[in-house]
C-alpha cells in the first residue's frame, strides 16, 4: 500500500543555511506540478544553481484524492499530521524553511502551521518556530470558488462534501485568521500571487481577493498564467522564478553568518545536471 505522504530531496548543501519545500495541489504531484511548460524542466532544481546553502524539497501526497479528504476536516487534520511526521522523521523544520505552495496546497501548509504551533511534540513544533517565507501560488484562502476548483479538477465529487471548505462552514476563514495571527507572531512572510488568465478559457479558478491571505505587507502579485501554468514558469526570466529568488535571498541574509560568504553561486547559471533530482533515502521516483 503506498505511502500517504513522501518527501523527496531535490537538491542541496550537506549543511544547508535553508530548506525551499514545494507543496503541489488538488490533483498534482511532485514532479509533474513543477515541471515547466515548454521545455520540459523540473525548475525547483534551478534553485540549488542560483543559491548555495540550500537544500531543496518536494512532498507528494496522494492528491488523486485530495477533494476527497479536504472536505472533511477531521481527514484534513489527518494528512496534516502525516506530513508533520514525515518532516520532522527527516529534520525539515531544524533549519529556516521557506514554503512554496500551489492552489490547495496552501490550505494543506496553513493547516500544517497552526497544528505545528498548537501541538506538544517537539519535532512538530520546529515546522512552525522555522517557517520563514511562505509562496501561496493561486491558493483560494476564502471560499467562494472552493467549490468550483473542486468541481472544476474532480467534476465528479458530490458538492454536499464540499460545503465545509466554504466560508458557510467558517473553516476556511478560521484557518486563514490563524495563518494572520501566526504570520505575525513568528514573524512569516507571506508573498501571494494570482493568476490573470481564464483556465481553458473557461474560467479564472481563483480570483485576486481570494488568492491573498490578507497576511504581512506583501501585495498579491499578477502573474501571466492560469491556474495550472502559474506554477510552471517558462524560463529563468519568468516572474514567478525571479520574484522568489528575490524573497528567498532576503532570507538568506538572515540565515546565513555575517562570515558566511554569499549564498549565491559563483558564475554558475547554467542549465542544472539531470543527476541534480534524486530521491530522498531511495525513494521512489514520482510517478509521471
Amino acid at each position: 500500500m503506498e505511502d500517504a505522504s513522501q518527501l523527496f530531496k531535490i537538491c542541496g548543501a550537506e549543511n544547508a543555511a535553508l530548506d525551499i519545500i514545494f507543496i503541489h495541489g488538488l490533483t498534482g504531484n511532485p514532479q509533474e506540478t513543477w515541471t515547466t511548460e515548454p521545455g520540459n524542466e523540473y525548475w525547483p532544481t534551478w534553485f540549488c544553481s542560483v543559491f548555495r546553502n540550500v537544500g531543496v524539497y518536494a512532498v507528494g501526497y496522494p492528491a488523486s484524492i485530495y477533494a476527497k479528504w479536504a472536505c472533511k476536516e477531521l481527514d484534513l487534520h489527518e494528512q496534516t499530521n502525516n506530513l508533520l511526521e514525515r518532516l520532522a522523521s527527516y529534520g525539515i523544520g531544524k533549519r529556516p524553511i521557506t514554503i512554496v505552495a500551489h492552489s490547495l496546497g496552501g490550505i494543506l501548509v496553513k493547516e500544517m502551521l497552526r497544528v505545528s504551533k498548537e501541538c506538544t511534540d517537539d519535532g512538530w513544533q520546529q515546522f512552525a518556530k522555522n517557517t520563514k517565507l511562505v509562496a501561496f501560488l493561486a491558493t483560494p484562502h476564502l471560499g467562494a470558488e472552493l467549490a468550483s476548483l473542486i468541481k472544476f479538477l474532480a467534476p465528479r465529487i458530490s458538492s454536499t462534501h464540499i460545503d465545509l471548505l466554504t466560508n458557510d462552514s467558517g473553516y476556511l476563514r478560521s484557518l486563514n485568521q490563524s495563518y494572520r495571527d501566526l504570520a505575525k507572531i513568528l514573524g512569516i512572510r507571506t508573498v501571494p500571487y494570482y493568476e490573470t488568465y481564464k483556465t481553458k478559457k473557461l474560467a479564472l479558478i481563483v480570483s485576486p481577493d481570494s488568492a491573498d491571505p490578507g497576511a504581512g505587507s506583501a501585495r498579491p502579485i499578477a502573474i501571466e498564467g492560469d491556474h495550472i501554468s502559474i506554477c510552471k514558469p517558462s524560463n529563468r526570466d519568468s516572474l514567478i522564478f525571479v520574484s522568489l529568488c528575490r524573497h528567498i535571498e532576503s532570507i538568506l541574509k538572515e540565515c546565513i553568518p555575517a562570515n558566511g560568504g554569499s549564498s549565491f553561486v559563483a558564475d554558475d547559471y547554467g542549465t542544472p545536471s539531470p543527476t541534480d533530482r534524486r530521491d530522498l533515502l531511495k525513494m521512489r521516483t514520482p510517478q509521471q
